[in-house]
């Protein structure tokens, strides 16, 4: 895979906030296994919030992308970002 690609910063844009919300509920919520703090975050209507967090990570991987001058790559964290951001539309205010 080429280092400056739109599918290299999509994936990255995609693991990210996963890794940004593992470790949330590792720092905060280490007491519970993963499955219920997953039940916890979908009873308290939090989901959206916990993902909101997680996109803090993709606010990192753009920019270390854009310092190195991957402007492809940073598009694809973009790229990323929105589809988050259609997710989180759709669980807080369409469910």
């Amino acid at each position: 895979m080429k280092k400056d690609s739109t599918l290299l910063g999509l994936i990255v844009g995609l693991i990210a906030p996963m890794i940004v919300m593992l470790g949330f509920w590792q720092v905060s919520f280490g007491h519970m296994n993963m499955y219920g703090f997953y039940k916890l975050m979908i009873e308290s209507t939090n989901l959206p919030g916990l993902l909101s967090i997680g996109l803090l990570g993709n606010l990192g991987a753009f920019f270390v992308f854009y310092r190195m001058k991957l402007d492809v790559s940073a598009r694809g964290v973009i790229t990323a970002t929105f589809a988050y951001g259609l997710v989180i539309v759709v669980l807080k205010f369409l469910i």
